[in-house]
């Protein structure tokens, strides 16, 4: 890094400055970057703190090791079902911490964008159709399980999925949980592009430094004008996702779809 360059660490996530380019490193390999709620409280405040900084004209986020995410860090939760505590609340607050996760990204005025380094899991996916820009390693594969979850569907894809892939193709993601590799993303719009595992660094990184270094205003005006017509629909949509969220996760159905789940991939 040069003079310019900083970093700051919350729990799971580096947050590297490179000039004007803020990198947002999902750093939990051993979990696959699976989100915590102390991960989302770092990438929330440094979306925020980059929002602020007048230095700051783009955003990347990043995973460390083989995968982008895995979604959300749904182990803690099951843990918490076999001590019998009381998850009802906790599951509220994790469907809050999402649903302003969410907001947030909607609201983020500055053009940022998804490197994919690995396969990306439910929420970490969703999120993709909310990025300015999204490139991935050839290596990567995109899953929402949602409804193997018992959940339903997150991050605004019920609106963007279909708009960005027709309503059949979103269907086929988000209901049947349908994995599909990178190149295939790329085809149906949701990934800018692909590039081989070994050189997506050495390529992807200086074309973001690049980009970094073009007029920051222009970006934020052009950004401004093909995400206004929609921001305010896309809060209610999140709004709605969420209270189904809600709804989902307190459920018989829900607990035992989650355990199917988690006990049949302990086996794995």
């Amino acid at each position: 890094m040069n003079q310019d360059s900083s970093s700051v660490q919350y729990p799971g996530v580096n947050i590297k400055t490179d000039g004007k380019l803020v990198i947002i490193q999902l750093n939990a390999p051993k979990r696959k970057n699976a989100l915590t709620p102390a991960m989302y409280a770092g990438i929330t405040d440094a979306l925020q703190e980059a929002s602020k900084n007048p230095n700051i004209s783009i955003v990347a986020i990043t995973g460390t090791g083989d995968f982008y995410s895995s979604g959300n860090d749904f182990g803690v939760l099951m843990g918490k079902l076999s001590e019998n505590s009381s998850t009802e609340t906790d599951a509220k607050k994790g469907v809050i911490m999402v649903q302003e996760f969410i907001d947030t990204l909607i609201d983020f005025p500055k053009p940022i964008v998804a490197v994919l380094n690995g396969p990306a899991v439910g929420v970490a996916v969703t999120t993709l159709a909310l990025m300015d820009a999204v490139y991935a390693s050839d290596k990567a594969w995109l899953h929402t399980p949602f409804t193997q979850l018992g959940l339903c569907p997150e991050g605004c894809s019920s609106l963007t999925f279909p708009r960005i892939m027709g309503p059949l193709k979103a269907s086929e993601l988000l209901l049947f949980g349908q994995k599909i590799a990178a190149i295939e993303a790329e085809k149906l719009g949701l990934v800018t592009k692909v590039f081989p595992s070994a050189e997506l660094g050495s390529l992807i990184w200086p074309k973001l430094k690049e980009i970094s270094d073009l007029p920051a205003t222009s970006m934020i005006h052009g950004k401004k004008l093909c995400r206004d017509i929609d921001r305010e629909l896309l809060h209610k949509v999140n709004a709605a996702e969420c209270a189904r969220l809600d709804a989902c996760q307190t459920s018989e159905e829900t607990a035992e779809a989650m355990f199917k789940w988690f006990t049949r991939r302990s086996k794995l």
